[in-house]
Formats: C-alpha cells, sequence, structure tokens
C-alpha cells in the first residue's frame, strides 16, 4: 500500500512541479490501514498539524506565501472513502516572482487552485487505493478471528481443566486483540474472583477478588451494563478510583478492557485486558472480545455443572467419566459455539449413574409418545422394572454392590432396546422402557428376555450375587394418556411383585 502511494504522490509532485509532498492515511477502526508517506522536506517528518486541522475541518487548507518557509506556501487536501474521513494530501509550491520582481497575484492563485484541483483528483485516487487495501486487510482480519474462535471452540472439548481451557481461550484471543496481561473472572457473591489468566502467575493470582458493589469499580459497572466498558488511560481522568496512579504507574499498565460473560441473560463472570499502551482499545476491539467471552461462558458454566455433579455423584471417578462422555458429545455435536449449550440441555436428560435417560425426560416425551400412537394407530408398549430385593442387596452387600446392580440392569436394557425406544431409570431402582411400534406380545417377549439375562448375569467381586426383577408391562389403549399408562404399567408391576417376583405381568384392559 505504502508503495502504490508513494508512485501515485512522486507522479502528482512532477505533475504540479512541486518537490515537497506527503499522504498521511489511518481511518478508524481496529484492522484500519495505516500510511505515511512523504517527500522532500516530509521525507521523514510528517506535518501532522496540518493533517490534523484538515481532518477537523473536511475542507483544504491553503497556507500563504511563506507559510511552508521563506518563497514556499502549502497545499493540503483531505482524502475521504464513503464519507468518512481517513487522511490527508499535501504539496508544498514556490511562491513569488523568481527574480524578485512584481508578483501576478491574480495568476499565482489561479495557479494554486488548479493545483489544488489536481490535488483533489489525487486523493481521489488514493481514497480508491486505501479503500481497496482496507477491505483486503478487514477481510483477512476476519478470517484470522474466525480461525482463532474455531481453536477456541476446540480449547472447550479438549481438556477438563478449567485453568487451562481459559488459558487457551485467552492465547486465542491476544491473537486478534492485542493486550499485555488478561483474566478470567467469576461472579461470585458480590466479588469478581480471579480463575483464569494469560501473562500473569496463576499461582499468586487464582481466587483474588474485586468488589462489584459501589460507585468508581470498573468491574460492577461491566455487572450493571452486562456490556463492555473501557479505560482509554488508567492514568488519565476516569471515573475509577479502583486503579489508583501510582499502583499503575508502577506497573505500567495504561489501558484497560472488560467484557462480560454471558450464559443466557445472566452475567456469570468476565474478561479483564490489560495493555501498557494509552488510548488502545476501541468498540471493535469490544466487539471481538465479546466472541470470546462468549467461548468462555460456556467454559465456566461447564465447569459449574461438572462441580454439581461431583456433588451429586459424590465421587470423582465417576463424575469425571460423565464429564468426559459430555465432553465427547460435544465435539461430535459442535457444528457451531451454540451446540455446547444444547449439549448441557442433554447432561440434564440423562441419569448420571447408569447413562440413561432420567425420569424428567421420561416426563416430557411420554405424552407425545401416547398422543402420537392415538393419532396414528400404531401400537405402543411400557415397561416398568423394580430390582427384586434391592434394599437387601444394599444392606448386605453395601451401596457400592447396590450400584453394580443398577448398572447391570441399564448395560441390559441399553443392548437390547432399540434406537427409538426410551430406557430410563425412573427412580431408585425402578426402570421404565418405552417401545413405539411394538405390539403387546413382542414387548413381553423382550421384557422375558430382559429378566433371564440380568437373572443369569454374575455380580460382586467373586460373582456369587443373583438378581432379578419385577416387570410390568402396559399396551396403550384407546383414551389412554401417559400418567393412566404408567399407572397401569405399575399396577401389572405390583402384580409381579406379590405373584412371587423374576417374572413379567402384562396388565389388564
Amino acid at each position: 500500500m505504502s508503495e502504490t502511494v508513494g508512485q501515485l504522490l512522486d507522479a502528482t509532485l512532477d505533475m504540479v512541479g512541486a518537490l515537497h509532498g506527503f499522504v498521511a492515511l489511518g481511518g478508524s477502526g481496529q484492522q484500519a490501514v495505516q500510511v505515511q508517506v512523504g517527500r522532500g522536506m516530509w521525507d521523514s517528518d510528517l506535518p501532522l498539524d496540518l493533517d490534523e486541522l484538515v481532518r477537523i475541518t473536511g475542507e483544504p487548507v491553503v497556507g500563504g506565501p511563506g507559510s511552508a518557509g521563506e518563497g514556499l506556501r502549502h497545499i493540503v487536501v483531505p482524502v475521504q472513502v464513503d464519507g468518512e474521513m481517513v487522511g490527508s494530501a499535501g504539496v508544498v509550491l514556490a511562491g513569488g516572482s523568481p527574480d524578485g520582481g512584481p508578483v501576478d497575484t491574480e495568476a499565482e492563485d489561479r495557479g494554486v487552485w488548479e493545483v489544488v484541483a489536481g490535488l483533489k483528483r489525487f486523493a481521489r485516487l488514493v481514497a480508491v487505493a486505501y479503500a481497496g487495501a482496507n477491505l483486503l486487510t478487514t477481510e483477512r482480519a476476519a478470517r484470522e478471528q474466525e480461525k482463532a474462535l474455531i481453536r477456541a471452540g476446540q480449547a472447550l472439548s479438549s481438556t477438563l481443566e478449567l485453568r487451562d481451557v481459559l488459558h487457551r481461550i485467552l492465547s486465542e484471543l491476544q491473537k486478534v486483540v492485542p493486550y499485555d496481561t488478561a483474566s478470567v473472572q467469576e461472579l461470585r457473591g458480590d466479588q469478581m474472583v480471579i480463575v483464569g489468566g494469560h501473562g500473569i502467575d496463576m499461582e499468586v493470582f487464582a481466587g483474588v477478588g474485586f468488589s462489584v458493589e459501589g460507585d468508581g469499580v470498573p468491574n460492577a459497572d461491566v455487572l450493571r451494563r452486562a456490556a463492555p466498558v473501557i479505560v482509554p488511560d488508567i492514568l488519565g481522568d476516569h471515573p475509577y478510583h479502583q486503579f489508583p496512579h501510582d499502583a499503575h504507574e508502577m506497573s505500567g499498565v495504561r489501558g484497560w478492557l472488560g467484557v462480560p460473560l454471558l450464559f443466557g441473560n445472566e452475567c456469570i463472570g468476565m474478561i479483564t485486558l490489560d495493555t501498557f499502551a494509552p488510548d488502545f482499545y476501541s468498540d471493535d476491539h469490544a466487539d471481538v472480545a465479546m466472541a470470546f467471552a462468549a467461548q468462555a461462558a460456556i467454559a465456566l458454566q461447564n465447569a459449574r455443572s461438572f462441580d454439581r455433579v461431583q456433588r451429586e455423584v459424590g465421587e470423582r471417578r465417576r463424575a469425571e467419566a460423565e464429564l468426559r462422555r459430555a465432553n465427547e458429545d460435544l465435539r461430535v455435536r459442535m457444528a457451531e459455539i451454540e451446540a455446547l449449550q444444547d449439549d448441557l440441555r442433554v447432561q440434564a436428560e440423562r441419569d448420571a449413574l447408569t447413562g440413561l435417560y432420567n425420569r424428567r425426560y421420561l416426563i416430557e416425551v411420554l405424552p407425545s409418545e401416547v398422543k402420537r400412537s392415538a393419532l396414528s394407530g400404531r401400537p405402543l408398549v411400557l415397561v416398568m422394572i423394580d430390582v427384586d430385593h434391592f434394599k437387601g442387596v444394599n444392606d448386605t452387600y453395601g451401596h457400592s454392590v447396590g450400584d453394580e446392580v443398577l448398572v447391570a440392569l441399564s448395560s441390559v436394557l441399553s443392548r437390547r432396546t432399540r434406537q427409538g425406544d426410551v430406557a430410563c431409570r425412573y427412580g431408585g431402582e425402578e426402570f421404565v422402557v418405552v417401545m413405539p411400534g411394538v405390539d403387546a406380545a413382542t414387548g413381553l417377549d423382550r421384557a422375558e428376555s430382559w429378566r433371564r439375562e440380568l437373572a443369569s448375569t454374575p455380580l460382586g467381586s467373586t460373582g456369587e450375587i443373583r438378581v432379578t426383577m419385577s416387570a410390568g408391562l402396559a399396551a396403550a389403549e384407546p383414551g389412554d394418556d401417559a400418567e393412566t399408562l404408567l399407572r397401569r404399567a405399575d399396577a401389572a408391576m405390583y402384580r409381579a411383585k406379590q405373584a412371587g417376583r423374576d417374572r413379567v405381568e402384562t396388565a389388564r384392559p
């Protein structure tokens, strides 16, 4: 770009008979191309005061004789792209009579304005070249941002360690929004607490909190607005007392950008970026950082979900396996960032111990299945299962063996049900299987096969334990709703218990 502008400037200087000239370009926006080219007296030191004056007025500036030195005058015109001021271009002309005689003022003025007209044409050519270069730069930057976002998204499914995920997201962010130090902070009560960082010692800063209450606190503004906050210069005038001048003079930090981590409509934390350069961050930087903040919000929410599973299950190894399955599911489904949030919904539908669907999911889907069966005329069977003497197993062998029994039954159901069947853990040692398109006789055969396979499965450390199951089968009848179908299957299961257990009973019409 500089070479092209230099060639255009040289041709224009030849055309107007000038030895000195310059072009200064630099529009607004994070990716705007910056170009400075000078010739003659402006080869190394551009007249930025003239550039600023033209940018302010938007009009050509024509200096009088002597304005650029003895016998010299300057002419500067604006460079605009689509009405936006992006720079200026100027030349220096010799003024007055070469032999010191009288000057034809009218002729000289006429010549000056001819130069102005020529310089305007030159400015239009420069504007075209600048617009093309700026478009190319913008497109290249957009591609880099997209690649960085994809890599940051991949980090979400590459490790279970929150700190590592956040570090990789911040590392990718730095490639498109430069900073010197950065942190990810989680909202905990009335504080933003550092949970991830880049360019800082996390052994020192992990767990450090910043208040989000009161005035003069930038973190509080980010939380209240749920929008980015930019502090152009920490050592300049700003309303934030949380930035004491003496401390930041020592650290070297000047510019600050904070963006919220939004999950749904809730602000759950923020990303902060520090730079040693004042007046650096712009709205464009904030927009890009918000895209990465969405990644960090998903990572943080995933970590919260992981902790919740740990508390509910109470066994770290099983919880980690569940989260690995969740992350594997994320890799498969992640066509875009929003798919990660869909996976959290899937997590809520599964039972942590058995991996089968849970009662909540059954309650959601069963009414639709019953209605679909009634409208289409296709059969529908529901089987309710209860492990026989389960309390005795727990009391005699301990809850770990009880869990082994539940996992064994869920394994049988997982292997022996079709795609489209709904197998779920209904609660405790009770399970429900919904089989669309299956009549009562076929459903009975399948339930009997589950019963036989479970009864023949050796359990316990030495395989000495055997368990059985009782089941009730109900086929959907005209007028049944989901609650009625469940109640009929439950009654049939109760009859199986009363009849001696280890059997399958069919519900009465």
